[in-house]
């Protein structure tokens, strides 16, 4: 779960600074790429697996199927720094997240993919993607981060608060959902801020080009809501791309959607220098709070980098183990049924000294 709970009237700028900064990593250039960097590996890693020997069955024209979705991909690589066609991007990266549902679609379930006995098994498939370790597990890590790219630009995704039938769901994004990750089914990756998350910009004091509900968006950038009831005050900040329309509003602890004014508090221009900026490095950094030369067990959490090399075990996947080389992404998926997915590296042993 976040670190974060929102309280209301009590936390509201810490609330902003974090949804702030939550909202900028959401649809960097920096997450997209991490994103197909994760499918470019799995496709990698499938092809290795599949022309080992001793594999008897050809599975050639399954890795033509994935492959067709990197080249969305490829395609749209090169632009997530282009302002002018960033929103050219977004789009091909929609696209190219079809990949989830045809991987973990009726083909596959209905091939057996999910069956022990099937390479497919063996490669970390499970009939859930957000179950699935390995190999398949890079895919699934690739799908969750254009997931909430996709969910963050899509104001009609909702999130859901319980697994069960029924389960109350909530439009993203509120103070009440945007900074909840305990369903892997959300595809909401695990929320960590930096220490200093940033601030976010003062409230727009001025009407002066506030958008209303069902008008469209001029400008890209993160833009908040302000309630029709001046008691309800300043809502969640949202990202919209320039010709979105504006959507409605769910408050926080409320089934009900409501007419909003939505002002501009943050123009989307970081990639003006075709760069991308220094403080996305910290986006999927190793946490900095690991004392590296601490003699206590290593950690780290799927979709983290991988902060040392050797063989990492995880307590909550029956203590299965990967050998993982430093830089590389951990597998998920990020809980089971036993609880969250946390992977420990394996110490080596010390030979006493023969002083």
């Amino acid at each position: 779960m976040s670190d974060f709970i929102y309280v209301a009237a009590k936390n509201d700028d810490a609330a902003r600074d974090r949804a702030f900064y939550l909202l900028k990593k959401y649809t960097s250039a920096t997450l997209m790429r991490r994103a197909i960097g994760l499918y470019r590996e799995f496709l990698r890693d499938f092809e290795r697996e599949i022309k080992r020997p001793e594999v008897k069955i050809d599975y050639s024209d399954d890795l033509i199927r994935f492959m067709r979705f990197l080249q969305p991909m490829e395609y749209a690589e090169p632009l997530l720094v282009n302002p002018a066609r960033r929103p050219e991007a977004f789009r091909m990266l929609l696209d190219a997240l079809d990949f989830d549902s045809y991987i973990w679609g009726r083909t596959y379930e209905e091939l057996g993919a999910a069956d022990p006995g099937n390479l497919f098994y063996k490669l970390g498939y499970r009939a859930k993607p957000q179950d699935s370790i390995g190999i398949f597990g890079k895919a699934n890590l690739s799908g969750c981060l254009l997931s909430i790219m996709a969910t963050t630009l899509s104001k009609e995704s909702v999130l859901y608060l319980s697994n069960k039938e029924g389960a109350r769901s909530i439009k993203r994004w509120t103070y009440e959902s945007i900074f909840y990750d305990d369903l892997p089914s959300n595809a909401v990756p695990p929320i960590r801020f930096p220490a200093q998350p940033g601030t976010c910009p003062p409230r727009n004091e001025d009407n002066t080009g506030e958008v209303w509900t069902g008008r469209q968006i001029p400008v890209t950038g993160i833009w908040e809501p302000w309630a029709i009831d001046p008691k309800i005050g300043v809502r969640c900040p949202n990202y919209y791309l320039a010709g979105d329309t504006a959507s409605q509003y769910q408050f926080e602890g409320t089934d009900t959607l409501e007419d909003v004014r939505w002002r501009l508090i943050w123009k989307d221009s970081r990639y003006a220098s075709g760069q991308i900026p220094s403080e996305e490095d910290d986006y999927f950094a190793p946490d900095p709070s690991a004392n590296l030369h601490a003699p206590i067990m290593r950690q780290a959490r799927p979709g983290e980098v991988c902060p040392e090399s050797g063989e990492w075990f995880a307590p909550h996947l029956n203590n299965q183990t990967f050998r993982m080389k430093a830089g590389e992404i951990m597998p998920g998926p990020q809980y089971t049924q036993m609880g969250s997915v946390i992977w420990y590296l394996k110490r080596r042993p010390q030979i006493p000294s023969q002083d």
